[in-house]
């Protein structure tokens, strides 16, 4: 992602975990070096999932462990193949031609 999705999401995360002290500069720094290397969109997911679970910023190994479960999650997902079947029919004839070749 480039700098300005990884300030988006430090955005996002200091508006879903609200505090009313300001975050010094270096907590900012290593939290945009953390980010900034990821997938935006898998990013975006991983906070909007862990703002269900933590009351409170989490910590950097905490948003890694989840985001890398949701890089997982989404590369063991298998998409549906479209593509028209033959009839019952049809399989069940070049079936028996098989048979009759073997």
């Amino acid at each position: 992602m480039n700098e300005d999705q990884a300030d988006e999401i430090l955005y996002l995360m200091s508006q879903v975990w609200f505090k009313t002290g300001n975050m010094a500069d270096g907590t900012i720094k290593i939290w945009t070096s953390a980010v900034g290397h990821l997938d935006y969109e898998s990013t975006k997911d991983a906070v909007m999932e862990l703002a269900g679970v933590h009351a409170y910023w989490p910590a950097i190994s905490e948003f890694r462990k989840h985001y890398s479960s949701i890089i997982r999650r989404n590369q063991m997902s298998v998409p549906a193949i479209e593509r028209e079947y033959l009839p019952r029919e049809e399989n069940v004839r070049r079936l028996k031609e098989l048979r009759e070749n073997l």
